[in-house]
Formats: C-alpha cells, sequence, structure tokens
C-alpha cells in the first residue's frame, strides 16, 4: 500500500540528487518511480551520457517476477563496522540490483550493465556500476545549488526574461510557467563541495564481498 511504502526510504527517494561523475565533475539527477522501478535521468549530463537521459534504473521488488528458486540470490545487506554504524544510525545497508547506462563520448555505443543501489537512509545513497568498478555517492542538494548547476551547465537559457520578487500565475501560458520553474532551479558549483561535506569517502561502501565488513568512517 502507499502507507507502507511511504515508510521505505527506497521508496522514498524522489526528486534531486548530486553527485561526482569522475573527471565529468558533479551532475545532478532526477529519481522518479514508475510502479516498483526506480528511474534515475541526469538533468544535468556530459559528453558520454547527455542530460535527459537514463543513468540507471533499478527493480525494488523483483521477487514479484522471479520464481521462488532463485530469490535466495537476492543481494544481501552491506554489514557496517561498529564506528559507521553509531554515525548513520544502522547496522545495515540494503541493496538493490539494478541497470547502469554507459556509454562513449558523444552518446555513442550506450548499452546498460550490471548495477547495484545501496540506500542510507533517505538522505544518501550510491549507485555501483559493477563491471566496471565505478560507484557514486549521492546526497540531497540545497535549491540553491540545484539551481546554479543548471545554469552553469547550460540545461536551459534565460536571456530575455528577468524576474522580479512576483511570480507568475497559474493563468500564465505553459512556457513562461516553464521558465520560470527553470529560473528558480539555480546555484553556484562552486559551493557543492562545502554542501556535500566531504560525503565522498562513502563511495567505499559498495564491495562484491556479501560477507565482508563495511570499512569506512
Amino acid at each position: 500500500s502507499l502507507a507502507a511504502r511511504s515508510c521505505l526510504p527506497h521508496y522514498n527517494l524522489e526528486g534531486l540528487w548530486v553527485g561526482k561523475y569522475g573527471s565529468h565533475g558533479y551532475e545532478l539527477i532526477n529519481v522518479t518511480y514508475v510502479d516498483e522501478t526506480l528511474i534515475a535521468y541526469k538533468v544535468t549530463g556530459d559528453k558520454n551520457v547527455p542530460n535527459g537521459e537514463i543513468t540507471f534504473k533499478v527493480d525494488l521488488n523483483p521477487s514479484k517476477n522471479m520464481p521462488s528458486s532463485l530469490q535466495k540470490d537476492r543481494l544481501k545487506p552491506i554489514t557496517l563496522t561498529d564506528n559507521a554504524a553509531k554515525k548513520w544510525g544502522t547496522r545495515k545497508l540494503p541493496r538493490y540490483a539494478g541497470m547502469g547506462q554507459v556509454a562513449e563520448e558523444g552518446f555513442v555505443n550506450n548499452q546498460y550493465i550490471e548495477g547495484q543501489l545501496i540506500v542510507i537512509g533517505e538522505e544518501y545513497f550510491s549507485f555501483a556500476w559493477v563491471p566496471i568498478e565505478h560507484q557514486i555517492f549521492f546526497g540531497r542538494p540545497s535549491a540553491e545549488l540545484a539551481l546554479k548547476m543548471l545554469r552553469q551547465s547550460g540545461a536551459y537559457t534565460l536571456k530575455e526574461k528577468k524576474w522580479g520578487e512576483t511570480p507568475p500565475t497559474v493563468d500564465d501560458d505553459v512556457g513562461t510557467l516553464k521558465e520560470y520553474a527553470n529560473h528558480i532551479m539555480e546555484v553556484t558549483h562552486s559551493t557543492i563541495e562545502d554542501n556535500l561535506n566531504g560525503a565522498e569517502p562513502l563511495g567505499c561502501i559498495w564491495h562484491d564481498n556479501e560477507e565482508e565488513e563495511c570499512y569506512f568512517e
């Protein structure tokens, strides 16, 4: 039921997130849900996977389509060390199998490869592209951060309209409303690292050994 889903962290990740895509730098993604599937779209993209494309997707309830004989193969949670468990308020980090998109420059030869979503409450999560051993840690951006990233990425341009303190009304045309929606999503890329407060070290949380503890502090 919807009430039950609202209590589960992996069903409450909808919205904007920011993570560092290696040498491409920080990028915004938007998480949404289609039934039991979490889908993350690039809001700001890069030369490999541009904005508007899916960066990863995860089936959060694979057992509904999985034979009972295979359900034992579902991913086990990652176990944290004592210090890490105390810091994050949990001993286990649930994870879910997914598919991450990769591509060559120019969005050429794009394909989906095996991935894993690791949930760290409702404020953080990570996604690992398993075959290439690449993991990105995501945190919630402030409204100001998200807005400036959009402007600096060229995801939209606002060259003519200068907004004052009065927003448009529901009677304005769709184009004006979209422009204002873009306008209210601006920020400084330079402050992203400060706002994430050194969260990147959590990038080490994924490993392929289901029995091994996670050693991050």
